[in-house]
């Protein structure tokens, strides 16, 4: 398999007019990626709170963030969400992936949300190395 990226990621690609353009910052030292966000209120579930699966979906992006920190390109191939308190919509959130551990093709990570210090979402995930 073959992966390219045409910047229209719609979470990170910053071709994408209806994605989040997430600018994610990223440490090969640390294992580590972060991005500070907002998420507008048209990606609400119930109202004022940031829809379940826009909440799956950065925590997804992050740890693959992270993944890319110790190989070049992969996807994912399990991802676990825990909701731990509905996420305010047009609140500044920090978002984090972390590498847990790497064994062969596949690296373990975990990612969190958080608003004013407290973990509103996690994740974990297992991200999988692709051969160039």
């Amino acid at each position: 398999m073959e992966l390219n990226d045409d910047r229209s990621c719609f979470v990170c690609g910053c071709e994408n007019s209806i994605g989040l353009k997430l600018d994610i910052k990223s440490d090969k030292n640390l294992k580590k990626a972060w991005a500070v966000t907002k998420i507008d209120r048209k990606f609400c579930g119930w109202e004022g709170i940031v829809h379940g699966g826009i909440t799956s979906t950065v925590l997804d992006e992050i740890m693959a963030y992270a993944a890319f920190t110790v190989y070049k390109s992969g996807v994912t191939g399990e991802i676990t969400v825990r909701f731990r308190k509905p996420i305010p919509v047009e609140s500044e959130i920090l978002i984090e992936g972390f590498v847990e551990s790497v064994k062969g093709r596949i690296c373990y990570a975990k990612g969190q949300i958080t608003l004013n210090g407290e973990i509103m979402a996690e994740s974990t995930g297992k991200m999988v190395m692709v051969k160039p």
